[in-house]
């Protein structure tokens, strides 16, 4: 829509310069008869120099017309130039320009040539297909044909040429007759013809040297394009090598983690004749911590792998790990029965779930509080919703808060991110709604699990 009006405007401002151009001559009547009147005091006093003069009187008057005319028919038809093809729209172009000089011959009865006319327009066509269509083509182009312009009116007042039927109108006839009595024509066939030749080469060095510029400007974006695709693949490549270390680095870890796994089951056969409670369950803890571990060398390992499991048995092994011995946070978990299963990667999964409890957790900042979990079937749909009664998130901040780095506590802002990469690669939705001191609610929808879907049986590191 807004295209459309800007197309509108241009060509409406194209129409104006039109009119103008045909009514300006009327305006400028007083410089027609100062013409006149100084052709004849050039002849009777014998002033090549007053006749020179008026030759730019006349090049001035008949500039102002035609650049109008010629400007504005170009300003009418170039919201077409993009929908016809180059050769119809010079076609259409030529017919426009020359309708509106038609008119204007009906109207001064000035009798100009259409070889002139035809000139003009077939090297700003010509031209034309050396100007870029960028930013700058109605100033680049109102330059060029202003240059092409004074080459053809100089060339008007050529002596030599009017056998051609250029310069026929009653103005330039009369100033060559002037001139071919006071230097029989030597200082317009040489001045004119050197103006005409200045002009004309000026445009056609400033189109080229306007084009050259511009394929120069491609060839960098392009180099620039280029430079930026190779930039991503090697980046590519590094996080490729990188990810391939990782998971060597990981492999490798599993060796030390069952050494240590033995041993600490060693430790615990020799003290069951001891009757330690506060030593076992430091043992206990270290043998959970360890299977955390081996559950996330899985996750690195296997992190496209997924099983069906019950919300519930996810829930459980969520919880688990999770820290609230401390916190005065009451944690409330709703399952409808007989919910179907998920298919997910567990170990994934339940940490994208942790860091969303962590994060309500934190918010509290060692305040009461609780943290309600709801689970319920609906449709084809698995939905988890997280709601607590914190301090809640800022309006300004809830569509910024999935995004990587984006954080308001100063942590590395990874947490959110990472939640909704895992949820969107599970072909699930995740959405968050909150009223600043009042209550943050959280829901995850994740399609159920098909009957007959298949799962991965060698999931854990361990089997």
């Amino acid at each position: 829509m807004i295209r459309k009006n800007q197309n509108l405007l241009i060509a409406c401002t194209g129409a104006l310069m039109i009119f103008y151009g045909l009514i300006l001559p009327s305006f400028l009547h007083d410089w027609s008869v100062l013409i006149a009147s100084n052709i004849q005091v050039s002849i009777m006093e014998h002033d090549s120099g007053l006749l020179l003069i008026t030759s730019f009187i006349y090049i001035a008057k008949y500039m102002l017309t035609f650049f109008l005319i010629y400007f504005g028919s170009m300003l009418i038809l170039q919201p077409l130039h993009t929908k016809l093809r180059t050769v119809i729209w010079s076609f259409v172009y030529i017919g426009t320009v020359l309708l509106a000089l038609t008119i204007y011959n009906q109207i001064y009865l000035e009798y100009f040539t259409y070889l002139g006319y035809f000139l003009t327009i077939g090297i700003m066509i010509f031209l034309l297909q050396y100007i870029p269509k960028r930013k700058y083509f109605y100033f680049i182009f109102s330059i060029i044909l202003f240059l092409v312009l004074l080459a053809i009116q100089w060339m008007q007042l050529i002596p030599a040429l009017t056998g051609f039927g250029i310069g026929a109108n009653d103005l330039a006839a009369s100033i060559k007759i002037a001139d071919s009595y006071l230097t029989g024509n030597n200082l317009f066939n040489t001045l004119a013809t050197v103006f005409f030749s200045v002009f004309l080469t000026i445009a056609i060095i400033v189109t080229l040297l306007i084009h050259l510029f511009n394929k120069q400007i491609d060839t960098l974006r392009k180099f620039q394009v280029q430079g930026e695709v190779l930039q991503e693949t090697r980046s590519a490549l590094v996080d490729s090598k990188v990810h391939e270390e990782v998971n060597m680095l990981v492999h490798d870890l599993k060796t030390p983690l069952v050494t240590v796994e033995g041993l600490i089951s060693l430790i615990q056969m020799k003290m069951q004749a001891k009757n330690n409670h506060s030593l076992k369950s430091y043992v206990n803890r270290i043998d959970s911590s360890i299977s955390k571990m081996k559950d996330m060398i899985s996750e690195i390992l296997h992190d496209q792998m997924k099983q069906q499991i019950s919300v519930k048995e996810l829930l459980e092994y969520v919880t688990s790990h999770l820290n609230m011995d401390e916190q005065p946070i009451e944690l409330i978990i709703d399952l409808d029965e007989n919910l179907p299963c998920i298919m997910v990667n567990k170990i994934r999964f339940s940490r994208a779930v942790s860091n969303i409890l962590e994060n309500a957790i934190n918010s509290f900042d060692g305040k009461a509080g609780y943290i309600h979990i709801t689970v319920k079937s609906i449709d084809t749909r698995i939905l988890i919703r997280i709601q607590d009664n914190g301090p809640g998130i800022d309006s300004a901040h809830l569509k910024e808060i999935w995004k990587e780095g984006f954080s308001t506590r100063n942590s590395s802002g990874l947490g959110l991110s990472f939640v909704k990469r895992v949820v969107e690669n599970h072909q699930g939705t995740i959405d968050m709604k909150s009223i600043p001191g009042n209550h943050t609610q959280l829901n995850i929808r994740l399609p159920i699990s098909k009957a007959g879907e298949n799962t991965d049986e060698h999931y854990h590191i361990n089997s």
